[in-house]
């Protein structure tokens, strides 16, 4: 393996290059969807964080999650930031309110009241599709572009090996096949080396692309669940 390394040429290092995080990738992600939480285990995440929530307020359920690891501890820090932020501007919005509008009749309160509910519940929303995607597919479309990558560097090894062999034969001519074999050896090698480095990481992609596809699905239901309860509860704080 050494050998063909080195009569690869110097395309070689960063066809190793692209190898090592490829494989750095694949383990990465085989070790973090592998721990998504399922079923049981997930409920009970769930459970503690309101349970945390309820007892002790944003502040608590914060202390609960920092202590914790794995994709929905980090989906539910995304939220409770973005619903502290989404608190922090309904206030703001509150008291220019107070200060434009001295009588406001019931219904036009309560039509306001329903708008702001809904667009905070839409920003938790979009805060957990983004948290999760983020989480599940982090790194995936690298190896994507490691699998175009690869083949094309071969190739310029290949067009590289080439030139070589080109040179050989203009300057030494054709008798002696050794003159030529450096050259069509780096030609065969650094493309041999693209494509075993390029069908891997396609494989991968979308092998993982399916997990984390997966890994979203099992875990959006715990997620919403959160983003609901937040919003219960402003609810409640309203009333």
């Amino acid at each position: 393996m050494v050998k063909y390394f080195i009569d690869g040429g110097p395309i070689m290092w960063p066809l190793l290059a692209l190898a090592i995080v490829a494989i750095a990738i694949i383990f990465e992600r085989f070790v973090v969807l592998g721990g998504v939480p399922k079923g049981k285990k997930a409920e009970k995440i769930l459970e503690n964080v309101e349970t945390a929530l309820r007892d002790g307020g944003l502040e608590g359920a914060a202390k609960h999650i920092s202590k914790g690891k794995g994709i929905l501890n980090y989906i539910y820090a995304r939220l409770l930031k973005r619903y502290d932020t989404l608190l922090i501007e309904k206030k703001d919005l509150a008291k220019i309110k107070v200060k434009s509008d001295t009588a406001i009749d019931p219904i036009t309160k309560y039509l306001t009241h329903n708008q702001e509910m809904n667009e905070i519940r839409e920003e938790l929303m979009i805060t957990v599709d983004d948290a999760t995607r983020n989480y599940v597919t982090r790194f995936i479309s690298v190896m994507n572009t490691v699998a175009a990558i690869a083949p094309l560097i071969g190739l310029l090894g290949t067009i590289t090996g080439m030139i070589l062999a080109f040179n050989s034969i203009a300057t030494s001519g054709t008798g002696d096949p050794k003159v030529v074999a450096g050259g069509i050896s780096q030609a065969l090698i650094t493309t041999a080396a693209g494509l075993i480095i390029a069908i891997p990481a396609t494989i991968f992609y979308q092998y993982l692309t399916h997990r984390a596809n997966a890994a979203y699905s099992s875990v959006e239901i715990y997620a919403l669940a959160f983003a609901n309860t937040l919003l219960a509860k402003l609810e409640q704080e309203n009333i």
